[in-house]
């Protein structure tokens, strides 16, 4: 995004929003104390600052508006019920545009997840623990495969589910495709450090990849990963598909051993986490489908109503309580209000935000706080996620013999 269509999103917004606060109520990044903080208030405050000077101007005179930028997880629940029609999630991606090209915000907490780079936290996980799929079809060499579809896992759960990865690539097989993997980034934390231009400019590299390799369609395991390909320059003609449809139409159950064991419990009562990025249901329905032998509740927000996980928008760069409250939410506190014992996401990243607001429960001592949870294809294949593999593993990159290299490339 360049400095002008940035401008004139924020702009945009500035003069459609009537003021009515009717967004505030709904986040507490917008209700800061004695402040009618809103999305249009928030894109009129910058519309006005005109200019890259302008924009730092304000940034010094008014750092809590850069502040509750930096704290949207721009999951869009905001503007949910705007009556003026404004989404606040290119608002605020065009907002955090406009300050990293005033020169207010850089890369700093971003230099490991410039996914449009060689080297990133991603690349450098699997290339330090030796994960590569060299041995599969890949988007690389799709056309000498014959491939006409393309798996795209999503980044975490090729980096840190190798095996589970493996498993549902081998089943997309048995399905009679002819199926290539990637494990490219879709190019989300990009927007999320303020670089849209660069993340509109990989996912169209992206596309032009699957394209010219003659991919016809694309099977995607996470919502967000759906969002970036749906808005990709070049990727009009690709037919995008929700791997839980496939499951659903394939007649794919629950392993009834897995979901004793990660539940705890013989009968356990199921929940879905939907994803932000997934409000037309185009994952959680056929999740539900799978899942309706069961015992199944829904927590206060789901659906068309869901909200973030915690880990949307990098907001633990800025405010780690924040995300903190907001994981706390989605695992613990609606999910036992709605009587869940077991908490099945859609998302891959929000599994790992789960698995890390678990690991700092044991930090402090205080144990499970509430019910279980998994990412869905956990349930449905044999191999599964090892959380505290995961972040071992993280944490040993940098004290181990890479960890030299790994400090010169992205810190």
């Amino acid at each position: 995004m360049s400095w002008s269509s940035a401008f004139e999103t924020v702009s945009c917004a500035a003069d459609r929003c009537r003021r009515c606060g009717a967004c505030a109520p709904r986040c507490e990044v917008l209700q800061p104390a004695g402040d009618a903080l809103t999305v249009g208030a928030l894109a009129a405050a910058f519309a006005e600052a005109g200019n890259a000077e302008g924009v730092s101007g304000l940034a010094h005179a008014r750092p809590d508006l850069v502040f509750a930028v930096r704290r949207c997880c721009m999951d869009g629940f905001c503007t949910l019920i705007c009556p003026d029609g404004i989404e606040a999630r290119p608002v605020f991606a065009a907002l955090r545009e406009l300050l990293a090209l005033a020169g207010v915000t850089g890369t700093d907490g971003f230099t490991m997840t410039q996914v449009d780079r060689e080297w990133h936290i991603f690349s450098a996980y699997r290339a330090v623990h030796g994960i590569y799929y060299t041995d599969l079809p890949l988007l690389e060499n799709a056309r000498e495969w014959g491939a006409d579809t393309l798996f795209f896992p999503g980044c975490s759960l090729a980096s840190y589910a190798p095996e589970l990865t493996r498993a549902v690539f081998a089943w997309l097989r048995e399905q009679g495709m002819e199926v290539a993997l990637s494990v490219d980034c879709c190019g989300s934390p990009l927007r999320s450090g303020g670089f849209a231009d660069r993340c509109e400019a990989f996912k169209h590299r992206l596309a032009e990849r699957a394209v010219s390799a003659g991919i016809k369609r694309v099977v995607l395991v996470c919502p967000g990963c759906r969002d970036e390909w749906e808005t990709a320059e070049g990727a009009e003609g690709l037919e995008l598909i929700a791997l839980p449809e496939l499951l659903a139409a394939a007649g794919a159950k629950p392993l009834p051993e897995k979901l004793r064991a990660l539940a705890g419990n013989e009968t356990p009562v199921v929940t879905f986490f939907d994803s932000c990025h997934d409000r037309d249901g185009r994952f959680g329905g056929p999740l539900r489908r799978i899942f309706d032998d069961g015992a199944c509740v829904e927590c206060a927000h789901h659906g068309s109503n869901a909200v973030c996980c915690g880990a949307a928008g990098a907001v633990s760069l800025v405010d780690q309580g924040i995300c903190d409250r907001r994981a706390r939410r989605a695992l613990d506190e609606e999910p036992r209000a709605a009587g869940a014992e077991l908490v099945v996401a859609n998302c891959p990243t929000c599994a790992y935000t789960f698995a890390a607001a678990r690991r700092a429960d044991a930090s402090l001592g205080e144990g499970a706080a509430g019910p279980a949870f998994c990412q869905y294809l956990e349930l449905l294949f044999e191999p599964g996620f090892d959380w505290p593999g995961v972040f071992g593993r993280l944490e040993s990159m940098w004290s181990g013999e890479y960890g030299p290299w790994l400090a010169q490339e992205l810190l």
